[in-house]
């Protein structure tokens, strides 16, 4: 697998970074004067808003083809602010001295709110595998600030980072809102979060590889 890793004042590589779509929204919200942290903040609402929706499926009837579908914008939405807030910071100028903080910590947050609802969607095993899944997701970022202080780098590598499970959330959202009309929404989270859960364990072994044998040790 190819190794991703960013100094520890640099970031993810993403590749829309270089589109000119991605540079004008920046522009515009730079031009706005919209601080990066606030948009760093927004990844949490739009993750509550994720969470609201899943759960109003089980408590108060939501339909489910529209929750699952506006749960997908929402995952989009919350990697879109994680694109944002970065490049407001870095090309706009507008770096603070706790962006490191609001970069990071929100992720948690959000990571959390995410996929937790999806296993109590799927219902049996799956509130488990929801709860596994997201200290899963806290744990990668752990071991990528432990590679960090010990490395000087960040690892970005998957199997299941932070992109992937988005990704799959999307898929599985999206792929839940067609097999709904016969029933089989549940087990695709449940398939989507039995996967997560193999990626996660996979991921934080590689990075724990990585970091273990990277020759530019403290």
């Amino acid at each position: 697998m190819e190794q991703q890793k960013q100094e520890v004042d640099g970031r993810r590589e993403i590749a829309s970074r270089n589109t000119g779509w991605a540079n004008a929204i920046a522009h515009k919200l730079t031009v706005w004067d919209v601080a990066p942290n606030t948009i760093s903040l927004m990844s949490i609402f739009f993750s509550m808003v994720g969470c609201a929706l899943l759960l109003s499926t089980i408590f108060f009837g939501l339909n489910q083809y529209v929750a699952y579908v506006l749960f997908a914008a929402c995952v989009q939405a919350r990697l879109l602010c994680n694109l944002f807030d970065g490049m407001v910071a870095v090309e706009g100028g507008k770096r603070s001295a706790n962006g490191d903080l609001y970069n990071d910590m929100p992720d948690r947050f959000a990571d959390a709110f995410f996929i937790v609802p999806v296993g109590y969607v799927a219902g049996g095993w799956g509130v488990e595998l929801g709860w596994l899944a997201a200290i899963g997701a806290i744990m990668t970022a752990y071991f990528r600030w432990i590679g960090a202080y010990k490395t000087h780098n960040h690892y970005f590598d998957g199997p299941m980072a932070k992109q992937h499970r988005m990704a799959l959330l999307t898929g599985a959202a999206l792929a839940a809102a067609v097999a709904a009309y016969w029933g089989y929404a549940q087990t695709i989270f449940l398939i989507a979060l039995a996967v997560m859960n193999v990626g996660l364990i996979a991921t934080l072994i590689n990075r724990l590889y990585l970091m273990t044998h990277s020759t530019e040790k403290q």
